[in-house]
């Protein structure tokens, strides 16, 4: 763990400037509108490794009570203090913890959301850590799971770069390098994860898609106009639920719970 801790604790600030920008923002608006149709009232929500907690305080103040756990210190303290400017301490906790300690620290059926958005392509073994979430959901409750969307990545580098050749060799590889952290990750692909999630004995409930377009615009700078972007979030949330869009977007996001 501790080369993890290295890493991210070492790139927060890197995160946090990515976070603001617009590419960021939608990251967290969409999943928040996915997410809601499958949310009860006052729900018990687990933020695995939820960082600076930007999913998190988006929950609590919509009356959610949320756990974030992540193993990098100056990422909880930065989601304390945000939860407590944005008045949301109360319903907030954080426990620094990896992802092979859940298990023996969370009760089975102990909550009604869990999270686990961006991290499993830094994990060595997701399909171990998707059993481990499943059995933490309640059985009326939902596990949301957001990774980058490994088809997705030739065409953006076609598209973008014009390098086709990397286009290609993405089109075969297992791994892909992440620009905010700068290091190698896994390669991932909704069908898989969503064999995994059936395995864990959970029922996919919803397939979205998070930046159909936003990735394709290669204008940056027309994305910080706020009249633009507000058209560019109307029509990324209209997509995101919508086949072929969901399945070319940046990200992919599956909201599964147990079969009722």
């Amino acid at each position: 763990m501790a080369d993890s801790e290295t890493v991210f604790d070492a790139k927060l600030t890197t995160f946090q400037q990515w976070q603001t920008t617009p590419w960021g923002r939608l990251r967290y608006s969409i999943a928040a509108a996915n997410l809601t149709p499958h949310l009860h009232h006052a729900s018990r929500v687990l933020d695995v490794a939820g960082g600076n907690g930007l999913d998190a305080i988006e929950l609590a103040a919509r009356g959610h009570h949320v756990t974030i756990v992540d193993i990098s210190e100056p990422a909880l303290a930065d989601a304390r203090a945000l939860a407590a400017k944005q008045g949301v301490g109360d319903r907030i906790s954080t426990q620094r913890l990896g992802v092979d300690e859940l298990a023996r620290h969370f009760a089975h059926d102990q909550f009604d959301v869990v999270l686990c958005h961006n991290l499993i392509q830094y994990v060595p073994d997701p399909r171990t850590l998707i059993a481990v979430l499943a059995a933490m959901v309640a059985p009326n409750g939902v596990v949301s799971v957001i990774a980058p969307n490994a088809d997705a990545d030739p065409l953006l580098t076609a598209v973008r770069d014009l390098d086709l050749e990397e286009a290609l060799r993405q089109l075969d590889s297992s791994t892909r390098h992440t620009v905010t952290y700068d290091t190698e990750t896994r390669a991932c692909y909704a069908d898989s994860v969503i064999d995994d999630l059936a395995e864990a004995g959970l029922h996919l409930r919803a397939r979205c898609g998070i930046r159909s377009v936003c990735d394709l615009l290669v204008d940056d700078t027309r994305k910080d106009d706020p009249m633009f972007f507000a058209q560019l979030e109307r029509l990324e949330l209209a997509m995101s639920t919508r086949a072929p869009y969901s399945y070319t977007a940046r990200f992919f996001q599956l909201v599964a719970g147990p079969a009722r």
